[in-house]
């Protein structure tokens, strides 16, 4: 017999509770990536006047730079606006991925190496395990 990790699905079950804290945790993300587009426009003018007085070539390159920099933020605020509509829109009940974890199984001489490694999932309520599914069955 031997030991060995495997990954785990934690699922959440959706609840005004939980929907509620998701909400917040949104807002604060969207919050977040505003502030930090904000602090790029400001820095911009900055960077920009000194690479202007650089050159060309530096001024391209951190014009290019500061491009990428605004449509990473506001595609993190695309998506977090995207989950927030998707949260919003979803029946109570759902089940949601929530995270994946680690576990230890133990495995010997005969199993079946597929169903060892897949399907364990752990299902959480308002924080709480509600259920343990082993391969399509409940634990």
């Amino acid at each position: 017999m031997l030991t060995v990790k495997r990954k785990v699905k934690v699922m959440m079950v959706l609840t005004e509770t939980s929907r509620k804290q998701m909400q917040e945790e949104f807002a604060d993300m969207r919050k977040r990536y505003e502030l930090e587009l904000e602090q790029l426009n400001f820095q911009a003018k900055k960077l920009l006047q000194e690479a202007q007085r650089k050159g060309r070539d530096a001024l391209e390159i951190v014009q290019r730079r500061l491009t990428q920099e605004r449509q990473a933020r506001e595609e993190k605020l695309s998506q977090v606006s995207f989950q927030l509509d998707q949260l919003a829109n979803l029946p109570l009940g759902s089940e949601l991925h929530y995270t994946t974890v680690e576990s230890d199984v133990e495995v010997k001489v005969g199993d079946d190496w597929g169903k060892v490694m897949t399907g364990t999932e752990i299902v959480l309520q308002d924080g709480i395990v509600k259920e343990i599914r082993e391969r399509g069955t409940e634990a």
